[in-house]
């Protein structure tokens, strides 16, 4: 016989998808009111690349997850959770970024981490030292915007400023400097430190793939731009630190998924590129990135779905 907690939390964990469901609907419907769609005009091929761009970031973000907890198994002698459980903590959370305050994400990640396994602490390590390397490697891939005669136009002696980031952010990318910083913050924050950074062998992986996403971020805003508009193949190192910026900013700020703030930026940034069509450029980023959101968090609940069928039939 089930228990009440037993039959109670399957109903508030869909509860909760339920309610990311509805800001996420809420924040699509505010970029609908937006725009006049009546005057979009897309190519399909480009913006499918746009998609799979996007698509790519997921995978990469589950290698970095199984990366980075194959090396805290090593050092806590226990087993890492398979490819499967790996894509259900990469896609699921990612949709409860919505949810204003930007920690829904963090907590759910942990907790399916604890449902395959792993303990509290060690997965709480694990997703802040990957949200940690987004940012770093976010701001590092953006700092050469400091080069862009827009910008050199309002800082003259940007580049300075563009060399001290870069130096800064790859020193504290060492593992030690990295582990430091961020137990400094969490310790001010009132909050418990990491225990522990993962061998270097586990950790180099992640830190590579994290500007692979910025890349590939700034190839699906390329191609969506491309999708209306013709835009050189030479400005892409333009749209990747442009994205690298609106998307690191849109995380850290409290918003639910970035909103205003990533699109303010890509905006205001956009626009010295490719002129009016900026405006429409912005929305379509932000609805085929909600759309692949969507259907990845899907995907991973069917995933979860059948993980957990397999695990009753086991205790059958």
């Amino acid at each position: 016989m089930n228990s009440p907690s037993r039959s109670i939390l399957p109903a508030l964990k869909w509860l909760f998808v339920i309610i990311i469901l509805y800001f996420v609907a809420h924040a699509m419907k505010r970029q609908f009111e937006q725009f006049d769609w009546r005057h979009a005009h897309f190519r399909p091929f480009p913006l499918a690349l746009a998609a799979v761009c996007l698509t790519l970031i997921y995978a990469a973000r589950t290698i970095s997850f199984r990366l980075l907890l194959r090396g805290y198994s090593r050092l806590g002698h226990f087993p890492p959770p398979g490819w499967k459980e790996m894509a259900v903590v990469a896609w699921v959370p990612q949709l409860a970024k919505y949810v204003p305050g930007q920690v829904a994400s963090i907590v759910g990640a942990v907790g399916f981490l604890r449902k395959f396994g792993v303990g509290a602490v060690v997965g709480l390590n694990v997703v802040l030292v990957m949200d940690g390397l987004a940012v770093l490697t976010g701001v590092i891939t953006g700092s050469p915007l400091l080069f862009w005669q827009p910008v050199k136009t309002l800082l003259p002696y940007g580049w300075i400023l563009c060399i001290i980031i870069i130096a800064a952010g790859v020193t504290l990318m060492v593992p030690g400097v990295y582990g430091r910083a961020i137990n400094f913050v969490l310790i001010k924050t009132k909050r418990a430190p990491l225990q522990s950074m993962p061998p270097m062998a586990n950790y180099i992986g992640p830190v590579l793939l994290g500007f692979m996403q910025w890349i590939l971020a700034g190839l699906a805003i390329w191609f969506t731009a491309l999708s209306v508009c013709t835009v050189p193949f030479h400005h892409l190192w333009i749209f990747t630190a442009i994205g690298a910026i609106g998307y690191t900013a849109g995380y850290l700020s409290p918003l639910p998924g970035g909103l205003l703030v990533r699109d303010a930026i890509f905006q205001g940034t956009l626009t010295y590129v490719i002129g009016t069509p900026a405006a429409l450029v912005v929305i379509t980023v932000r609805l085929v990135q909600t759309m692949v959101e969507v259907l990845m968090a899907a995907w991973g609940m069917i995933i979860l779905r059948r993980i957990e069928s397999a695990s009753d039939n086991e205790r059958r």
